[in-house]
């Protein structure tokens, strides 16, 4: 499987994040890249916070995640000491 480069974007249309199904809302930064395999691709768009949750579960900076099924991380806490 080969993706492209990870890219921050600030979106201008509602999305749905891949990872946890919720809606990435107008204004809202999300993060985007093309994965590649088997000559089809997918477009994944994230919230950051469960694209960062992935890759610390992930070994080796690689992971799989089944699109849509996962559970966003609560960042209501997040940055509060």
């Amino acid at each position: 499987m080969y993706c492209t480069p990870e890219q921050t974007h600030k979106s201008r249309k509602q999305h749905r994040c891949t990872n946890c199904g919720q809606a990435i809302n107008i204004g809202d930064k999300y993060v985007r890249w093309t994965s590649y395999e088997d000559g089809t691709s997918f477009q994944n768009k994230m919230h950051p916070e469960c694209l960062e949750s992935l890759q610390e579960e992930s070994e080796n900076g690689s992971f799989e995640y089944m699109p849509y099924f996962g559970e966003r991380p609560d960042t209501s806490q997040k940055g509060r000491a």
